[in-house]
């Protein structure tokens, strides 16, 4: 069954909700701001014990990022900046740093017309070597789209084509992201067949709240597919 992860959950009830109607990982961005961690915090430690949450820290910063989380004790760290962000140093700083959290790592996929441009299958291939996931994601190579410095945030699709190529190439799960939404999820799982299928942007209601009814929809896509 694939696994299905709801991303950019900010509110209590939002996350209780979603996990409710069936999805197995809850993303929680968290940014350098003590309140929002504290909200971050309260949403973990409230959720039950059969969810698995993935926190995203919106910093780069080894020492910020290990102290954050061994607070926030997540089950996954999610890392999605642009892979020179991470040396290999601090990769190795932060595995050591949080030696009972797992590792999810994002790899860029061009979207099509764009994903010559990136060497998305190398990327994936040294990158899980020290990943426990990976994930998938829409990168613009020229940041037309999307946030500089990072992976995602696009609410775009990327070359499915690509994705497959990496999932079947790939030791660990990869979950694939990028515009997924309840009208296209199933062709992406049929045509990538990926471990796990996520998605942020385009269930939005806006920045923060999700639209419950388009989740429910996703969610009940996925289950069907």
């Amino acid at each position: 069954m694939t696994t299905i992860q709801i991303y950019g959950i900010k509110t209590l009830e939002d996350a209780l909700a979603i996990a409710a109607m069936g999805a197995q990982h809850i993303g929680l961005e968290v940014e350098s701001d003590p309140a929002d961690q504290e909200t971050i915090r309260s949403i973990i430690e409230r959720l039950p014990s059969s969810v698995t949450t993935v926190l995203l820290p919106l910093f780069t910063d080894p020492d910020e990022i290990i102290e954050v989380t061994s607070i926030l004790a997540p089950d996954i760290l999610h890392l999605c900046a642009d892979v020179d962000e991470y040396s290999e140093k601090g990769m190795q700083r932060i595995r050591s740093g949080l030696p009972s959290i797992q590792l999810m790592l994002s790899v860029p996929v061009g979207p099509p017309g764009y994903a010559d441009r990136i060497d998305s299958l190398a990327i994936a291939l040294e990158l899980q070597q020290n990943a426990d996931f990976i994930l998938l994601d829409t990168k613009f190579p020229d940041n037309e789209a999307g946030l500089p410095g990072w992976i995602g945030v696009t609410g775009k699709v990327h070359d499915w084509e690509v994705s497959r190529r990496i999932v079947e190439r790939c030791s660990v799960p990869v979950i694939l992201a990028g515009g997924l939404t309840p009208d296209n999820v199933t062709e992406a799982i049929h045509t990538v067949r990926p471990w796990g299928i996520d998605s942020n942007t385009p269930l939005n209601l806006r920045k923060g709240k999700k639209d419950l009814d388009k989740v429910r929809a996703f969610i009940e896509a996925i289950q069907h597919a």
